[in-house]
């Protein structure tokens, strides 16, 4: 059943003491607030964004955990690209 297949790896996530899902998401995400920042347009911005989400996505089992990350990298594309 996926529901439980998603809750199976939700506990499994969460099992990772605080160091290792910092390790987990820092590995995955890094860089990319810089790539967004250096973006020379905000087209571009968003299309580093999207990729990392993508990323992200595809490697994170953890539902919980990728709507915060892509929240977060969308927050970043409109802190930096919100007013250009």
């Amino acid at each position: 059943m996926i529901m439980d297949e998603e809750l199976f790896n939700e506990q499994q996530f969460l099992q990772l003491n605080q160091m290792r899902q910092s390790e987990f998401i820092t590995n995955l995400c890094s860089g990319v607030e810089k790539q967004i920042r250096d973006a020379q347009s905000r087209e571009e911005a968003v299309r580093i964004a999207s990729a990392a989400c993508s990323r992200f996505e595809s490697k994170c089992t953890s539902s919980i955990v990728r709507i915060a990350i892509v929240q977060y990298i969308q927050v970043k594309v409109m802190q930096y690209w919100s007013k250009k």
